[in-house]
Order: C-alpha cells, then sequence, then structure tokens
C-alpha cells in the first residue's frame, strides 16, 4: 500500500510549494485536488505540460485526481442537468488523463432520490463513455453517499471500475461506524483517506476517534492493496512539516 500525501494540509501552497513539501516528509506519491488547493492543475499560472514537468522533476508519482462531484445540476443556478454535469466532469477526467492519472475521485449530490438516480446513471454514462479509468466513489456527511446504507443502495448498480472511497474524517463527520463501513465494502473500495478527526481542529495522528490499527489489519487480510491517502485537513498547522512526518511515520508503523 503507497502512502499519499494530501495537499489538505496546506490548501494555500502552491504546487511547488506542495511538492517541496511531500518530498520532505518522505512521501513519493501526491494526491491532485481540482477544487479547494491552490495546488490545483486548473491554476490560472499553470498549463498542463508545466505541471506534469515540475511533478515529473520533483520525482513524485501522482495517485489520484479529485474531480468535480456528481451532482446532477448546473452550479450557476442548481438547474437539473444531468448532461450538462457529465461534461464538466468529463472535462476534469481528460485532464487528469493528460496529467498521467488514471485514478479519479468524485462523489455524489444532494441527498434525494434525483440525485440517487443521476448518480447511478452519471457513474454509468462516464465509465462507458471512458474506458481506461478507474472512479472511486468517496463517502461525505450530507451527500447522496454518506454511510453504508447509500452505498449498499448503488455499488450493484455500477460496473466494477466504480470503487469505494473509504474517508475516515467523513465517516466520523456523519457519525457512521467506520469498520461496518469497512467490513461490508472491503471487496469494492478502490480508495482509503485517513483522517483522524471529524472537525478541523489539529489533532496529532494516532490520538483522534478513528481506529487506524484495526482498519488496516483488515484491509490487509482482504487483500487491499491500493493506496493510503495520509490526510491532515483544514486546520492550520503551525508546523505542517513536523506534522506530515509523524502521520506518515505512525501509519508506516501500523502496516
Amino acid at each position: 500500500m503507497d502512502l499519499v500525501f494530501s495537499p489538505a494540509l496546506c490548501p494555500d501552497l502552491q504546487l511547488p510549494e506542495i511538492l517541496n513539501l511531500s518530498r520532505a516528509a518522505g512521501y513519493s506519491c501526491l494526491e491532485l485536488f481540482r477544487e479547494c488547493t491552490q495546488s490545483s492543475p486548473v491554476h490560472p499560472q499553470w498549463s498542463v505540460p508545466m505541471f506534469r514537468s515540475a511533478v515529473a522533476e520533483a520525482g513524485i508519482r501522482l495517485s489520484g485526481f479529485n474531480i468535480r462531484n456528481l451532482t446532477g445540476r448546473k452550479a450557476d443556478s442548481d438547474e437539473r442537468n444531468l448532461a450538462y454535469n457529465l461534461r464538466q466532469l468529463e472535462w476534469d477526467i481528460h485532464m487528469g488523463r493528460a496529467l498521467g492519472v488514471k485514478t479519479l475521485n468524485t462523489s455524489g449530490g444532494d441527498r434525494t432520490s434525483a440525485a440517487l438516480a443521476d448518480l447511478v446513471e452519471g457513474v454509468n454514462t462516464i465509465l462507458e463513455n471512458v474506458r481506461d479509468i478507474t472512479l472511486n466513489l468517496g463517502n461525505r456527511k450530507g451527500n447522496r453517499l454518506q454511510g453504508l446504507g447509500d452505498y449498499q443502495a448503488v455499488m450493484s448498480e455500477l460496473p466494477e471500475r466504480a470503487r469505494v472511497l473509504l474517508d475516515t474524517g467523513h465517516l466520523l463527520s456523519a457519525g457512521e461506524s467506520i469498520m461496518p463501513f469497512a467490513e461490508a465494502l472491503a471487496g469494492r473500495i478502490g480508495r482509503v483517506r485517513l483522517r483522524d478527526q471529524a472537525g478541523d481542529k489539529p489533532v496529532p495522528f494516532g490520538e483522534g476517534e478513528a481506529p487506524f490499527e484495526e482498519l488496516l489489519n483488515l484491509l490487509t487480510d482482504c487483500g487491499y492493496g491500493g493506496p493510503l491517502v495520509v490526510e491532515l485537513k483544514g486546520a492550520d498547522w503551525d508546523e505542517p512539516l513536523p506534522a506530515a512526518i509523524s502521520a506518515r511515520r505512525y501509519v508506516e508503523s501500523l502496516l
């Protein structure tokens, strides 16, 4: 299992600084976000070739790309328009492919029956149109995919290239139990994001609420060999580099 650095630790840093930080912290893999971070490949100061060259020169491998959510709606008007939303996602997907990333992460829309129908149709359409990618579906509080029951309602309707992104932080935020979620969906997990708290308060890795040791043992027993994204999210860490190193060492100690 590869340990992956998340730029969510320092969302205001641009790509060169994130590359330096991830390398200094001992990571060789990096996750990307289209939104929410200044290290995004759609940053106005960067082109795709520039971005690709900078990553290669740093000796970092891109592990995944978080694209826009599959909501089935237009962002500017909230009009239900699945075709429009799918054009946005396919644009993001092809940007990821241009960067050499074929593992994309997304989430669903609101907790409505319309959003559920659009999620199932949308994922099937994307994977039919773009046949060389994997699409990981992430859990999130208040999202169409929040807990175990939501995934059980959709995963049987989706092809194998639709996988589960298990995010421990968002499960904690939603009051969902991590281990029953992981046990029930173990065969479809394509990505794991490790975060040790529900909110944004800085918590040293291993001192929060997530049962990391139990979870990693389960993943090992189930033959999971995918990425482990080590995430210290959304808080003002006074010393991000030591925090990133400590988190990496903690996860390594459990493997």
